[in-house]
């Protein structure tokens, strides 16, 4: 987010600290210290911060890249993809401590999709699950999304073919499966945001979430 004249506020989920908001001074201008590329959705990063608990934005000394994502920046499915998941995160992470499984979860989603030379839909709707289950809400079967969403008064609309692809990705067999036509695609994100949505209640509209809709399949 835009800061003063020159300067940005990022949100960043960190290794020793959690999620954590810092502003990085000076950078929207020419001779900036630090490249603004630097703060890109899905931009894996080595710091070296200032850490105060009483404070509310935290100061970053140093920064640099820690695994290239050129693959990404330069894919618009990728870019578009990364750009949802950045958002869905910014809005349901709210921890301010150490977690080591989650952060490396999310590092090694990001050198996932990075390396990724197609089967993207696969990709988000895979991440979406597995964060289902450290945000403390996972799933053993995915039937169970349709049952939750109709007991809670929203509506679900999950085929047989939909839900059978979402036990597959929970069951890790994803080698044969077939990717399903643009309209199941965007019907199971759909209803995977509606699910986020039925355990967070702060989780509202996702503006990323048409765009990434109007590219997937």
């Amino acid at each position: 987010m835009k800061y003063r004249e020159a300067s940005i506020i990022v949100r960043i989920f960190t290794e020793l600290f959690g999620k954590q908001s810092y502003v990085v001074n000076s950078v929207r201008m020419l001779k900036a210290r630090h490249s603004i590329a630097l703060f890109q959705p899905f931009m894996p990063l080595d710091m070296v911060v200032y850490h105060k608990k009483s404070v509310t934005l935290q100061r970053i000394v140093e920064v640099k890249c820690h695994t290239p994502i050129t693959n990404i920046l330069c894919d618009l499915k990728k870019a578009t993809i990364a750009t949802f998941l950045t958002e869905l995160l910014n809005k349901v992470l709210y921890e301010e401590e150490h977690n080591e499984n989650l952060f490396e979860f999310l590092l090694q989603a990001v050198i996932k999709l990075n390396s990724l030379a197609d089967r993207y839909e696969l990709f988000y709707l895979d991440f979406m699950l597995q964060l289902c289950s450290y945000l403390g809400f996972g799933l053993s079967n995915a039937s169970e999304i349709n049952q939750q969403l109709v007991q809670s008064g929203f509506h679900s609309t999950l085929n047989g073919d939909e839900i059978a692809l979402l036990d597959a990705l929970l069951n890790k067999h994803t080698t044969d499966m077939v990717i399903p036509n643009r309209s199941s695609i965007r019907n199971l994100l759909a209803n995977m945001v509606k699910y986020f949505q039925l355990h967070i209640d702060t989780l509202d509209m996702l503006k990323s979430l048409p765009v990434l809709q109007e590219i997937s399949g």
